[in-house]
């Protein structure tokens, strides 16, 4: 049981830092997610971060949970 993350840290972390948070849990998630906020993010003005957050909140729960 070395290095177990909580899942309730990385909600939160998630939800303040977006992907940056979930640095915590998983990077390559972190990098995926953040090149999604760049790239659909721009060209929708920042719409697409209401789909986006919570799947990075999941991600980063999920991953935190498995890891």
């Amino acid at each position: 049981m070395a290095n177990q993350k909580s899942v309730l840290v990385s909600l939160v972390l998630t939800f303040f830092f977006g992907p940056f948070g979930m640095l915590y849990s998983t990077v390559t998630g972190a990098i995926v997610m953040l090149v999604l906020y760049v790239a659909l993010g721009v060209p929708t003005l920042g719409w697409a971060l209401v789909g986006l957050h919570p799947i990075a909140m999941i991600w980063g729960a999920v991953a935190a949970k498995n890891g």
